[in-house]
């Protein structure tokens, strides 16, 4: 599954870099044969809004069991150089297969996790060659503070005593918080008038999620730490990630 995922991912970074380079012509030779007026402005500080939304959550989605995943996106554009930007997102996700608890798990096991989470930060643009137009492309690197909120559920989890030669199996349940610093670098282009694509590569760090210590009705207590968060992914996988926008600029 992790094969076809970066397949998928392949096929798109391909895809949207074609447009990009067919936008980036097209828009050169119309530039020649016709002044674009509807692109005009006279502001200098502040030229509008953003609001996108990721396609590669809802597609890879289709192609993996047991997981949902979209989110969308505003950001402030300032002087063509700054961009204020807030993402919030849905993620459900069944991680059995990834779940590294350390406990002898029984038939019928699972691990599932649900919840929103929300991004808050700003990009800089390094293509700030377009005073005078409304919308131009986007060269940015970029800096967000994370945050998720999720719900798990944990079936058929094995506590055993050798001394009192007691197992028992066990199903939890909680709510659980993560925070962690996402960096970015992306690319956003105009390819119909004010509709932009745009591609961006993300690295997640300092991922932290607390313990969860759950006291079971016979008194035995389980702690629980997640090992995937919505919006982060998973603790034991990779920490790179790819996400393809398509959006609105409101000037």
């Amino acid at each position: 599954m992790k094969t076809t995922t970066m397949e998928i991912s392949r096929f798109f970074l391909l895809v949207l870099s074609s447009l990009f380079i067919t936008s980036v012509f097209a828009q050169k030779k119309g530039e020649q044969e016709v002044k674009e007026e509807w692109n005009l402005t006279t502001s200098k500080t502040f030229y509008g809004v953003s609001v996108y939304t990721d396609i590669a959550g809802p597609i890879t989605s289709m192609f993996k069991d047991g997981k949902t995943d979209f989110s969308f996106g505003v950001d402030a554009d300032i002087c063509h150089t700054i961009y204020p930007t807030f993402e919030a997102g849905y993620s459900k996700y069944d991680a059995t297969e990834s779940y590294n608890y350390g406990l002898t798990q029984l038939p019928g096991y699972s691990y599932t996790c649900n919840g929103p989470y929300y991004k808050i930060g700003a990009n800089f643009n390094f293509l700030n060659d377009g005073r005078g137009y409304k919308v131009i492309p986007l060269l940015y690197i970029g800096a967000k503070f994370a945050l998720s909120s999720s719900h798990f559920e944990i079936e058929n989890v094995r506590l055993s005593n050798q001394f009192w030669n007691i197992e028992k199996a066990y199903s939890v349940s909680g709510t659980g918080l993560c925070c962690w610093a996402e960096f970015a670098v992306g690319l956003r282009y105009p390819i119909a008038k004010f509709f932009c694509m745009g591609v961006e590569g993300k690295l997640r760090e300092f991922g932290t999620a607390k313990t969860k210590t759950v006291e079971m009705p016979d008194g035995v207590t389980l702690d629980v730490k997640q090992s995937y968060s919505p919006g982060f992914g998973n603790f034991n996988g990779s920490n790179w990630g790819v996400k393809y926008t398509i959006g609105y600029f409101f000037h």
